[in-house]
């Protein structure tokens, strides 16, 4: 891939995760402000204050007399709106007149310090554990601590000080997410240095998501999970899909493949090779497998969207999906077997032929495609390999439109008339003659690829196999 595609890429992937963070900022405000708002019903003048930040008024009425602790229906405090500004000084200031550092929200138990965790000034944080806050106190919604919300909002200056007032650093929410579970979604190895200088296990995980070193790869973090390699994070732990960080360093192959997409909270990051060396580095195994699919509700990047299993997947065949050569090969000489396939028998070839793909190849793709497509060749596959539908290499190549891949298929001895279970040959599938090819994709139709399979002596389609006059072609140039 060329350079400038890259940048293109990189911006493209930084202004989706700017919207999405954009989006679930504005959520959280407005959740915010329908439990925060002063309209509430027993809301106070001094509340009117914090929320405007107005510290003058504030002094007015504290000397006047008021109520510092008075809340609304909702247990919200004037302490509670000045956390939610990340007003230090409003904070500092009714903490002195006697507020309660340790006030909650009525129906969540949400503390002061959380609120304060959460929209992240320190200085507001260290007034209130100076004041008394409980420092490992929890909502009863998910179980979460300051120090978890902290983390999750970014926030290394507050993470800071709670650690130094007493944070518990292997404290689990209700799901069993530690605050070294959460730093694993960030990018920022800092948080994970912190906690772990604090005490935190590299290795503590949940059934479900596994240790960090899984969450970080997961979730394309390539520096932080070598970090927690270098830390002494086992290189062969999984998630309860068996699922391993070496796998997930191939994960560009995952989001390729029609099995899988990424939910929309997530962006599909590139393959990671300086994790695989990292991980093949320490023992990490090249011929993992994974051991079930996505369920439908996961907390991982992906979930499943059609029937196409990945039971038996190595990262092998995942970098084959990917058309990653340089992973490939980095693989192989790791001692990944290239000949294991799928439990329904889907080949490294067939993927990196653009089996089980949801669309063709974009520009730059095709050449890596076929460079896999010629290393798995080299390395042994073989071409005639049916899978548990029938199909071959070169049905996913017609299926595709990939001419080169064809060509290079067809000349290695693919069999060019192979009917898959549902009849379907890789001449009818260019041709476009069923809607739904194998659950793969909508229709395609693939002119030139028809015209190059006839070429090279595919047989042609008989009267009653024509296809449909109200197929539309969603590639006309194919």
């Amino acid at each position: 891939m060329s350079t400038e595609k890259s940048r293109k890429n990189r911006i493209y992937r930084e202004n989706q995760k700017s919207r999405i963070n954009r989006r679930n900022r504005i959520y959280r405000r407005n959740r915010i402000w329908r439990s925060f708002s002063p309209t509430r019903p027993g809301t106070t003048a001094l509340a009117w204050a914090a929320h405007w930040d107005d510290l003058g008024t504030a002094d007015l009425l504290i000397q006047a007399g008021a109520n510092v602790n008075a809340a609304t229906d909702y247990g919200v405090t004037a302490l509670s709106l000045a956390c939610t500004n990340g007003s230090a000084a409003m904070v500092e200031k009714l903490l002195k007149a006697g507020a309660n550092p340790n006030a909650t929200l009525l129906r969540t138990a949400e503390t002061v310090l959380l609120t304060c965790a959460r929209t992240g000034n320190a200085d507001a944080v260290k007034s209130l554990l100076a004041h008394g806050a409980d420092v490992n106190a929890k909502e009863n919604w998910r179980g979460q601590t300051a120090l978890m919300w902290a983390v999750e909002q970014n926030h290394l200056e507050v993470a800071r000080a709670l650690i130094e007032h007493g944070a518990e650093v292997r404290a689990r929410s209700k799901s069993g997410f530690t605050p070294l579970l959460f730093a694993a979604r960030l990018k920022d190895v800092d948080f994970a240095r912190i906690l772990l200088a604090a005490g935190a296990s590299v290795n503590e995980a949940t059934p479900e998501d596994g240790p960090a070193l899984v969450v970080a790869s997961a979730s394309g973090h390539e520096a932080l999970s070598i970090f927690l390699l270098e830390k002494g994070a086992d290189p062969n732990v999984a998630d309860a899909l068996g699922f391993t960080p070496l796998h997930y360093a191939a994960q560009k192959g995952l989001s390729d493949l029609s099995a899988v997409e990424y939910k929309s909270s997530f962006l599909p990051p590139p393959d990671m090779p300086e994790l695989g060396k990292a991980l093949l580095a320490r023992g990490a195994n090249p011929n993992a497998r994974i051991g079930k699919d996505y369920p439908p509700h996961t907390r991982a990047p992906f979930r499943q969207t059609s029937a196409k299993s990945l039971v038996g997947a190595t990262p092998f065949f995942l970098a084959a999906a990917a058309g990653d050569g340089n992973l490939l090969r980095l693989l192989k000489a790791g001692g990944a077997d290239p000949l294991l396939a799928t439990k329904d028998n889907t080949t490294p070839l067939m993927v990196a032929a653009g089996m089980n793909r949801v669309q063709d190849f974009l520009e730059g793709e095709e050449k890596n495609a076929l460079e896999a497509v010629k290393l798995a060749w080299v390395l042994g596959a073989d071409v005639h390999a049916v899978n548990g539908s029938g199909q071959t290499a070169l049905h996913a190549a017609a299926f595709t439109g990939t001419n080169p891949i064809v060509q290079f298929l067809v000349d290695k001895g693919a069999h060019l008339n192979a009917k898959d279970k549902a009849g379907q040959t890789p001449l009818s599938i260019a041709e476009a003659i069923s809607p739904i090819v194998n659950n793969q994709g909508a229709l395609r139709l693939h002119k030139d690829t028809a015209e190059l399979l006839l070429q090279l002596g595919a047989t042609p389609l008989a009267a009653s196999q024509a296809r449909p006059s109200d197929v539309v072609s969603l590639n006309p140039s194919k």
